[in-house]
């Protein structure tokens, strides 16, 4: 783990009744086509939302809510960010940013992440962002402890620092660039617009599947069920010929040749496709064993390209009670809440202490659409479903503790895939959100110390 920030992490002290909203990875911004962020109506409603709360509201942006990566270089990127900010498809969502911020008790804190990371050491953007009235404080980690739970620390942190793919050593640096840097730098940016290779696979969704490493199965799959639906077309075009030439038989001949001829092309006809449907069979089999050899061979060169350990890291170091590793000053063994994002993956959990105290490990999310694999029958390799996963996280102080949500906002995406794909996983794919489905995804209570005493 590298070495925290410098200067010693300035910890906030939350009124009883203050809410503190965690928000990462919306990856706002892009060039060429490389913009992934589509949910700039249902962000806006969340800042509304939230601004409607009775007591202060914390809205703390955690990395990656602007995506500068895909906007350009380092250090060439501040006009883009201008002219993303009056881009008119945003207006709501920035004009609801500046009120919730203009408002009494609301304060917006933007965390760096690893997307964002020029904005640390570009004070030129941070003037814009601030000019803009959309941000108070830009920071490398947010710490903060409620007035009455001083013993329970609340720490969040975008947590690209977790996996050692887009870990950075020195924030300031301009030069300082991980290997997922180059990647998105030197790979997927410059895809942009002309990135279609068939009918059904455009490179451009490479921004999409979910997780980094199930991408060379989305592109094994992708060019299998081709290969697939263009067999089966095949098969059905000989049926069909073959039957407007029975057809064309049986007009044209005789009572005594249509008996044989009959007989001839029925026996022929059953021959064809009980070979081609062995064809198919052979296909389809040594098409999946090959499909998964490509997918084994390709997981072997990206292994580690996931930032999927980075829950795992996180739990690690509060077990260890490790530094954490940007927030320097502040115990690991005083962290009752850890929040992160980064992964774009939403999940809570607890784990619990030598000490018995219990913290909760609790991850953001994303607001992106992506890519999830589902099992398809047979064996055949997964079907990658399009689903928007819109999640945040939310803490406030209770008479049981500091309690912590995971909440999500439900967003139907139409269900585009090819007829052979949606065969494959039949029964099976998801269902499509609805605006009236449960929004807490789950809850925690983490109890104070007095009250492990007890």
């Amino acid at each position: 783990m590298t070495a925290g920030p410098a200067r010693e992490t300035a910890v906030r002290r939350l009124a009883d009744d203050a809410l503190v909203v965690f928000v990462s990875d919306v990856h706002i911004g892009g060039a060429d086509g490389t913009e992934i962020f589509e949910s700039a109506a249902e962000l806006a409603a969340l800042f509304q939302e939230i601004g409607q709360h009775a007591g202060p509201v914390e809205l703390v942006l955690l990395g990656d809510f602007l995506d500068l990566q895909r906007m350009g270089p380092t250090g060439q990127v501040n006009g883009r960010v201008v002219e993303t900010l009056d881009r008119p498809d945003y207006a709501d969502l920035f004009g609801a940013l500046r009120r919730f911020r203009g408002a009494p008790d609301r304060r917006v804190t933007y965390v760096i992440g690893n997307h964002d990371a020029e904005l640390w050491w570009n004070a030129e953007l941070q003037r814009v962002l601030r000019t803009a009235g959309l941000i108070d404080e830009f920071a490398l980690s947010y710490t903060a402890r409620f007035d009455s739970r001083s013993d329970q620390v609340l720490h969040g942190e975008h947590g690209n620092q977790f996996d050692p793919t887009n870990r950075f050593t020195d924030y300031s640096d301009p030069l300082d660039t991980p290997i997922g840097s180059h990647v998105l730098d030197d790979i997927v940016r410059p895809i942009g617009s002309g990135a279609r290779l068939t009918g059904n696979l455009d490179l451009r969704d490479v921004s999409y599947v979910y997780s980094i490493a199930a991408i060379p199965e989305w592109i094994a799959g992708r060019i299998f069920y081709r290969f697939l639906a263009e067999a089966v077309k095949w098969i059905f075009i000989l049926f069909v010929i073959a039957n407007l030439v029975h057809a064309a038989l049986i007009w044209l001949g005789s009572p005594d040749v249509l008996r044989s001829t009959t007989r001839a092309v029925l026996g022929e006809l059953g021959y064809d496709v009980g070979v081609l449907l062995l064809v198919f069979a052979v296909v389809f089999i040594a098409g999946r064993r090959m499909a998964r050899r490509a997918m084994a061979a390709l997981e072997l060169r990206m292994a580690g390209a996931s930032a999927g350990s980075e829950p795992a890291g996180i739990r690690a170091v509060l077990v260890a009670n490790e530094p954490l590793p940007m927030a320097a000053g502040v115990e690991s063994a005083d962290i009752a809440v850890f929040v992160s994002g980064h992964t774009h993956s939403p999940s809570s959990s607890s784990l619990v202490r030598a000490d018995r105290a219990t913290t909760a490990v609790v991850n953001t999310g994303c607001w992106l659409r992506q890519l999830q694999p589902v099992k398809a029958h047979l064996g055949a390799p997964h079907v990658f479903v399009p689903v928007f996963v819109q999640t945040h996280a939310r803490v406030r102080c209770s008479d049981e503790g500091v309690t912590v949500e995971l909440w999500r906002q439900p967003k139907p995406v139409p269900m585009s895939l090819p007829w052979i794909e949606r065969l494959a996983i039949v029964g099976r794919s998801p269902e499509p959100a609805e605006a009236t489905a449960e929004r807490v995804i789950d809850r925690l209570v983490i109890a104070g110390r007095e009250t492990l005493s007890a």
